[in-house]
C-alpha cells in the first residue's frame, strides 16, 4: 500500500476533499513507496503498528480534531482499519479473502523449499501469511461502533459482494453499504472515481 494509491486514486480523492473542507493524511506502509525497508520484510502485524503510529501521529497535527480521526482502507486494509477504533470508518471494498487458507498456503510452499513468490517484481514472503493467521479478518469489525461506510464496484473480481454483506452485519446499526455499478476492485475508471468520492464526502458531511 502506498499513499498514491491506483494511479493516484488515494491522492485524486485527497485533493477533492480539501475543496470541501477535509484534511487527509497518505503514508507508506513499511517497504512500500517512499518508506524504509524492504517489501518481503512487511508483516500484518507491522502493518497495523503503521497506522496507528500515523493515527498518533495525526492526533498530534494543528489541524487535526484528536476526538474525530476518521480512517480509510482499502482491500486488505479493510480489515486492519477498525483495530484502532477511530471516530468513523471508510472501507473500500475490504477484503479477507487472504486470510482464508493463508497459512496452509504458506506450508505447501515451503515443503517444496519456496519461501517467497515473486509478485510482479516484489518479493512477498510466506512468512507474511504465518503472521497474517493471527487475525480474523471479522472479529475486530464486530467490536467497532461507530460509523461506517462500505463501498465495492460490482464488477470487482477480488471482493465479493457476500464479504462486505458479512462485514455490514457485523458492524453496528450505523453501516452504510453502497456499490457503484461496473466499478472493479480498484474503481478505475473516471465515472467510478467520481461516484465514490461523492459517497465519501456525503458519508462525511453527515458526522459533522
Amino acid at each position: 500500500g502506498n499513499k498514491s494509491g491506483y494511479k493516484n486514486s488515494y491522492t485524486q480523492t485527497a485533493r477533492f476533499l480539501a475543496k470541501h473542507g477535509f484534511a487527509s493524511v497518505r503514508f507508506d506502509l513499511f517497504g512500500n513507496g517512499e518508506s524504509d525497508g524492504e517489501f518481503e520484510d512487511m508483516t500484518f502485524t507491522g502493518i497495523l503498528e503503521d497506522i496507528e503510529d500515523i493515527i498518533n501521529w495525526t492526533k498530534q497535527q494543528d489541524f487535526a480534531d484528536p476526538e474525530k480521526v476518521i480512517l480509510s482502507g482499502q482491500s486488505m486494509g479493510g480489515y486492519a482499519a477498525p483495530r484502532v477504533n477511530p471516530y468513523a470508518l471508510i472501507l473500500m471494498c475490504p477484503g479477507a479473502g487472504m486470510w482464508f487458507g493463508c497459512k496452509e498456503r504458506a506450508e505447501a510452499m515451503e515443503a517444496k523449499g519456496i519461501t517467497s513468490a515473486d509478485i510482479e517484481g516484489l518479493c512477498f514472503a510466506t512468512s507474511f501469511n504465518h503472521d497474517l493467521y493471527q487475525y480474523e479478518p471479522f472479529s475486530s469489525a464486530a467490536g467497532y461502533e461507530g460509523p461506517v461506510l462500505i463501498v465495492r464496484g460490482t464488477a470487482d473480481d477480488l471482493v465479493d459482494d457476500a464479504t462486505c454483506h458479512k462485514y455490514e452485519t457485523l458492524y453496528s446499526g450505523k453501516c452504510t453499504y453502497q456499490t457503484i455499478e461496473g466499478a472493479n476492485h480498484n474503481f478505475a475508471s473516471a465515472s467510478a472515481r467520481k461516484e465514490l468520492n461523492e459517497s465519501i464526502l456525503t458519508f462525511l458531511q453527515a458526522l459533522k
